[in-house]
């Protein structure tokens, strides 16, 4: 018989995965960035930069650090009279 993960067990597991998705597409936005900085200058007027320094400057990506971290300080109810 498996025993089941208690909450704030699932709680911390789905914190770890936030923060390694929000690691990985931290490195994708770098790749994006280098990308950009280095395309020709006869690109850089072009729908392909556009696209690129909206990746670049994403402020949805940067919100999605700071409510990651919110969510990770939050204190979670112990319960049956403990809290």
């Amino acid at each position: 018989m498996t025993k089941q993960l208690s909450r704030p067990q699932r709680w911390q597991n789905a914190i770890n995965l936030l923060n390694s998705g929000f690691s990985e597409l931290q490195s994708l936005r770098e790749e994006y960035t280098d990308w950009k900085d280095n395309l020709p200058e006869n690109l850089q007027s072009s729908a392909l930069y556009e696209k690129l320094e909206a990746i670049a400057d994403s402020q949805e990506l940067d919100d999605l650090e700071s409510n990651i971290a919110d969510i990770e300080g939050l204190e979670l109810p112990k319960g049956f009279g403990r809290d």
